[in-house]
């Protein structure tokens, strides 16, 4: 028996990546995106960098910068509120494995609805995920990577792994 493993149809890496990845995002149309990151990269500017070339693409932006380490159901749950109340149309998960998880959750409950742990386990989603860019900031966790996403659930004291069905495939 055969197995799959799914990546992302773009990767961009190297000097000016960034840019390319709004290029990216212009292209396929999208007005307003959920920027989904953690204060550290906001603080330090990052963040600002990235918002101002959506801003010069004319694509609107909201950012959701309250990440933890082994993002919450919380975390998930406060980004889909954002996500709702502005009408985002993509998610951006701007940092390492913590800001991606949390987004590939957000964009997961954003189309299907329901609680995250309604999606617990492989294949139970039954629509795909609101598009979803990931612009990597850290080299390790390979969350970018993949269609898992890893939410703590504190009040059960275990990490819940979902399956995401991905959406419109993203290229050039």
């Amino acid at each position: 028996m055969s197995n799959a493993f799914y990546i992302p149809s773009l990767n961009l890496m190297g000097a000016g990546c960034l840019a390319d990845a709004v290029k990216t995002i212009e292209s396929h149309g999208f007005q307003k995106a959920l920027i989904v990151t953690d204060g550290v990269l906001n603080k330090i500017g990052a963040v600002n960098k990235l918002t101002t070339l959506l801003d010069e693409a004319q694509v609107a932006a909201v950012v959701y910068d309250e990440t933890k380490p082994n993002p919450t159901i919380e975390n998930v749950n406060d980004g889909l509120a954002l996500l709702k109340e502005h009408g985002c149309d993509c998610v951006i998960s701007f940092g390492g494995g913590s800001p991606h998880d949390c987004a590939k959750g957000i964009a997961l409950l954003a189309t299907n609805g329901g609680e995250i742990k309604d999606y617990e386990g492989v294949d139970v989603s039954k629509k795909p995920q609101l598009p979803l860019i990931a612009i990597n900031t850290t080299a390790g966790t390979a969350s970018e990577m993949t269609r898992f996403c890893i939410i703590t659930d504190e009040a059960r004291h275990i990490k819940m792994l979902s399956w995401t069905k991905t959406s419109r495939q993203l290229s050039q």
